[in-house]
C-alpha cells in the first residue's frame, strides 16, 4: 500500500502540525472536531491530536469530502501514528493516501464471506467466514452464485439492496468475533497484493480510535471505532 507514496521527514510535532495545517478550515469546522483538535494541541496530548486528525479524515471519507484532504495529510498522519507506535492507524491512512474509495458494510461483509475463496485463512477465522457465507446462501439462493464467483461488486450490492438489513445482526456478531484475526491477516506484509480489494473492504469501514485503557494509571490504546464508543 506504500507504492508511489513519499513519506516526509520530520519529528512527531512537525508531522502533527503540518497535517493540521493541511486540513481546510471548513472541513475542520464541519467535522465537529475543531474544539477537540484545538484542546489537544494546546495541552500537548499528541496521541489524541493524532486521533482527532484521523477522525477528521474518516469523517471526510464518510461524507464524500476526502478529496479536500491532500495526500500529504494522510502520509503525515501515518508518520505520526508510526512514531507513537499506533500501527493500527496506518493501513487506513495508507489506503486513503492511495485514493482508495469509501467502503460500507456491504463491501465489508462481501469480503468477509468470500475471503477463504481467495487466500489461505486459519481454521477458526475460516469457520467464521464460511458461517457468514452460509447465512447469505440461506437467505437468498441468488447469493450462492455471487459467492461462488467471488463477485465482490455484485455481492456488496446484494447486501446493500436488503440482505444486510435482514442479516446484519448475525453477520455483525460473526465479524466482531473475527475482527482481530481478520485485521491481522489482511494487514500482514505477506497478504497477496492481488487481493487488495478484500483487504481494503476490511480496513476501510473499520478505522481506529485512541482510548484510555483501564487501571489506576491508564495508558492509551487503539480500538476499532465500534469498540471505542
Amino acid at each position: 500500500m506504500t507504492a508511489g507514496l513519499t513519506f516526509p521527514d520530520g519529528g512527531l510535532v512537525e508531522h502533527l502540525t503540518t497535517a493540521t495545517e493541511l486540513v481546510p478550515d471548513e472541513v475542520r469546522h464541519d467535522s465537529g472536531q475543531a474544539a477537540e483538535l484545538a484542546d489537544c494541541i494546546a495541552d500537548g496530548y499528541y496521541h489524541f491530536w493524532m486521533d482527532a486528525l484521523h477522525y477528521i479524515g474518516h469523517w471526510a471519507d464518510e461524507v464524500g469530502r476526502d478529496d479536500e484532504l491532500p495526500t500529504e495529510f494522510w502520509t503525515r498522519v501515518v508518520q505520526a501514528a508510526s512514531a507513537m507506535e499506533f500501527p493500527q492507524f496506518v493501513p487506513y491512512c495508507l489506503g486513503k493516501a492511495q485514493g482508495f474509495p469509501r467502503q460500507d458494510p456491504g463491501d465489508l461483509m462481501a469480503a468477509f464471506s468470500t475471503l477463504p475463496s481467495v487466500v489461505e485463512v486459519p481454521g477458526g477465522l475460516r469457520e467464521l467466514c464460511l458461517e457468514a457465507a452460509d447465512h447469505l446462501r440461506e437467505d437468498d439462493p441468488a447469493a450462492a452464485r455471487m459467492l461462488d464467483a467471488v463477485d465482490l461488486g455484485a455481492l456488496s450490492a446484494h447486501l446493500r439492496d436488503g440482505a444486510y438489513d435482514r442479516l446484519g445482526e448475525a453477520l455483525s456478531e460473526l465479524f466482531s468475533d473475527a475482527f482481530d484475526d481478520l485485521f491481522q491477516l489482511v494487514t500482514a506484509p505477506e497478504f497477496p497484493a492481488e487481493q487488495a480489494k478484500h483487504a481494503w473492504a476490511v480496513i476501510g469501514p473499520n478505522p481506529f480510535r485512541v482510548v484510555l485503557g483501564d487501571g489506576m494509571f491508564p495508558t492509551t490504546e487503539a480500538e476499532p471505532w465500534w469498540r471505542a464508543r
